[in-house]
């Protein structure tokens, strides 16, 4: 077992606050990540869990058991780090086998969960070698395969790719997604890397400014962002935002922006009671948005700025006044800096974010798409 619950953790360093009442909760065997910029939080968030650090205040239980007081050794946790932390004098073998011969493990029980581990990681031509024989990939598998001889209930791995070229770091994401559904045990992995996270995660955490942002599938805090903050970090390349206008008639939600008011799908409706119209901003993904050559009546209208061709894409800077926007379009599509250019908005993925606080205005979660006779039931208070 090794469910995981923090509860109203807070982390102060003198006047400085890391990290500010978190609250989360980890079932067991799942994979969670902790996605952040530098200096949110996250590694300090994991250092409290592993009992590096002792929390300032709040509670943190590993299966119902609080460890505040439980020291590191004892919390039945494996930590991969960022740099491999592997002895240069010893051989592979011995690099993972150190942990049970120094807990004078059953010899003939540690060989056999050695072997597994060695088949599963593909080390095997590597045992007798030395780290500084090794590529920085197969050094990586090692530091894994020394903390999966373990079996803990925790696997805690702070930026373990970091150190990785591009392709490698792909690779070994994939290993280490096929390597938990072989060996689920609870996961808690700190990255700053969007990517790792959405491909990786069962559940994602964001953390902003020492704070929890929001929780969920990758699916959903991409889909359904629950603040500006998730909206515009999570997503390659990041969510337009512009300012606009909310508000809303007998016909529904309508969002004013770029010059013109375009109306949002029935099925929209508000997070909570709120005075309308008031000023937002407006946010929509460049794979949301659609490009054509030439103007068009009716349409946003734009001038091509900034042309990044991708080989299966091409990213466009579209210069709309006083607006630019990112737009994708397919790679073999032939435009150049200073064309001019009509954009069609795909109104199904328009979000609405309160000016001041950041908070998502639209309630995406409670309507399907093809309910739009729910239309009526939009919860809006109106302003002369």
């Amino acid at each position: 077992m090794g469910a995981v619950s923090i509860e109203q953790v807070w982390k102060r360093f003198g006047p400085h606050v890391a990290v500010s009442d978190l609250n989360l909760s980890i079932t067991d065997g799942e994979f969670l990540v902790l996605l952040g910029p530098s200096g949110c939080g996250k590694t300090t968030s994991l250092r409290m869990l592993a009992g590096l650090e002792r929390p300032s205040t709040g509670v943190i239980k590993i299966d119902d058991l609080v460890v505040n007081d439980v020291p590191a050794g004892k919390r039945d946790i494996a930590m991969v780090f960022q740099s491999y932390a592997l002895y240069p004098h010893m051989t592979v073998r011995r690099n993972l086998t150190f942990g049970p011969r120094i807990r004078r493990e059953n010899k003939a029980a540690t060989e056999r969960a050695l072997n597994e581990v060695v088949n599963v990681l593909g080390l095997e031509a590597l045992l007798e070698r030395r780290p500084s024989q090794l590529s920085g990939g197969q050094r990586q598998r090692v530091a894994l395969g020394r903390a999966l001889l373990r079996r803990p209930k925790l696997f805690l791995m702070d930026e373990p790719l970091s150190n990785l070229d591009a392709a490698l770091r792909g690779q070994v994401r994939a290993e280490l997604v096929r390597l938990h559904r072989q060996f689920p045990i609870t996961t808690v992995y700190v990255t700053h890397d969007q990517v790792e996270a959405m491909t990786m995660a069962d559940k994602i955490a964001i953390m902003f400014h020492g704070r929890l942002q929001q929780t969920g599938t990758a699916q959903q805090v991409f889909d359904d962002p629950d603040n500006l903050v998730v909206a515009t970090f999570v997503g390659s390349p990041p969510m337009n935002t512009m300012p606009g206008t909310l508000s809303a008639d007998g016909n529904g939600l309508s969002v004013a922006c770029l010059g013109t008011t375009i109306p949002l799908p029935g099925w929209m409706g508000l997070r909570k009671p709120a005075p309308l119209p008031q000023p937002i901003s407006v946010g929509i993904r460049p794979t949301d948005i659609e490009v054509a050559a030439g103007p068009s009546e009716g349409l946003i209208s734009g001038r091509v700025d900034v042309v990044e061709p991708m080989g299966a894409e091409t990213f466009l800077t579209i210069d709309c006044g006083p607006q630019s926007l990112m737009c994708r379009a397919p790679g073999r599509v032939r435009m150049r800096a200073g064309e001019n250019v009509s954009l069609t908005l795909d109104t199904n993925h328009l979000y609405a974010f309160d000016s001041k606080t950041g908070d998502a205005l639209i309630d995406r979660s409670r309507w399907s798409d093809g309910d739009v006779q729910r239309a009526h039931r939009l919860e809006v208070t109106h302003h002369a």
